[in-house]
């Protein structure tokens, strides 16, 4: 939703007392109403902590409340994939690590192009980004916006009119040095500091100095991050395999914390208890109003993972073989992600989320996926 529509509703949903919203988990989260009367969980959470601080919304003003979640055993293939589809490739990692290492000592980077550019999502590139500060490879610097955009809102001549000698000078350089596209104009601050022989501050302060002065309308844009390298790897192969082990732990543990949901939901015991208890909090009696106390253990749906159409590994290898984009795809855990309906820097700048063979097994283990692929030497 556009932003101010977006805040309407949570206006009205905040002043309102019988509204209902239908919303993602990050506007949920965002609401303190203190009289939210029922929160009902129309997808499995994630986790155990998760679960706690969304149902954590409702009561607040101490009046009961109702939690629902609709739970699916069948449901946990989806959210394992999401799980599974985080984790990058050795090939992708292999590939960070060469090009982080290969860097001046002193560099910077767009994490948005080093996420495309190596088929890593943006939250686990700075998760690895993270784990190498932490091993002190890396050290993090202040980011800083490598361009600017701006809009005059009066013409250059009479800007430039405003101003005499070196100042005057300085100013029309800048505007030499800006490329319009459409309404703004986009100067890569960089190249602008060496071709006035300045740095970049100077260029920046005489953006915003225009900008206070009503002469233009400014924008940041470009973020950039600092980093320090203090050590180089002697083997680059041999760390990337630790990040690819310690990306694997980090799976298993959140397909873990998703196992422990469903367990909860199904739990022959009372549920308040259980969950009191994940967080070290142990309760003597029966909370008396958890499903499990009203109505005994749950029985929940569950079904086996339909089987894979053997027809599919034709289809396959015709795409690997027909479409220059797919070069993307050419990895077991690459190929799952895109057969399981799971997106990634490379499948999206490639296009194939539009192929109709994206998601073609959404509802398949991703391990099983995997598992036939590598069986059946597709890539």
């Amino acid at each position: 939703m556009k932003p101010d529509m977006r805040a309407a509703i949570q206006d009205w949903f905040m002043g309102s007392s019988q509204g209902i919203v239908v919303a993602t988990i990050a506007f949920g989260m965002g609401g303190d109403k203190a009289d939210i009367r029922s929160v009902y969980h129309y997808n499995t959470p994630k986790s155990l902590e998760n679960y706690s601080q969304e149902i954590g919304r409702a009561g607040r003003d101490d009046q009961p409340s109702i939690c629902d979640a609709f739970i699916c055993l069948d449901d946990r293939f989806v959210l394992e994939n999401f799980v599974y589809g985080d984790t990058p490739t050795p090939k992708a990692l292999r590939g960070l690590v060469e090009a982080l290492f290969t860097k001046d000592e002193q560099f910077d980077v767009n994490l948005y192009e080093l996420s495309s550019s190596h088929d890593i999502r943006p939250l686990v590139l700075r998760t690895l980004l993270t784990y190498l500060e932490l091993e002190g490879y890396l050290r993090g610097g202040t980011p800083f916006y490598a361009d600017y955009q701006f809009k005059p809102l009066q013409s250059s001549s009479d800007i430039l009119g405003q101003f005499e000698g070196a100042q005057r000078d300085f100013l029309a350089g800048i505007f030499k040095q800006s490329v319009k596209k459409k309404i703004w104009f986009h100067i890569d601050l960089a190249q602008t500091a060496r071709a006035l022989d300045c740095d970049r501050e100077k260029v920046i302060k005489s953006l915003d100095y225009l900008g206070d002065r009503q002469m233009f309308e400014v924008k940041a844009a470009g973020i950039r991050h600092r980093y320090q390298r203090l050590k180089t790897p002697d083997d680059f192969e041999q760390l990337a395999g630790q990040l690819f082990a310690r990306m694997e732990r980090r799976e298993e543990a959140e397909i873990d914390r998703l196992a422990q949901v469903l367990d909860l939901a199904k739990l022959d015991d009372c549920q308040t208890n259980a969950l009191a208890a994940h967080f070290a909090q142990i309760r003597d009696q029966p909370c008396g109003h958890c499903s499990h106390c009203l109505n005994g253990p749950q029985q929940l749906c569950d079904a086996d993972p339909p089987d894979i159409d053997k027809g599919l590994v034709g289809a396959i290898t015709n795409l690997l073989t027909s479409d220059a984009n797919t070069n993307v795809l050419q990895d077991p855990r690459s190929l799952t992600r895109f057969l399981c309906g799971i997106t990634s820097p490379g499948i999206s700048k490639a296009r194939l989320t539009r192929h109709e063979l994206f998601g073609a097994l959404e509802r398949t283990p991703f391990a099983q996926v995997r598992d036939w692929i590598e069986t059946q030497n597709i890539v």
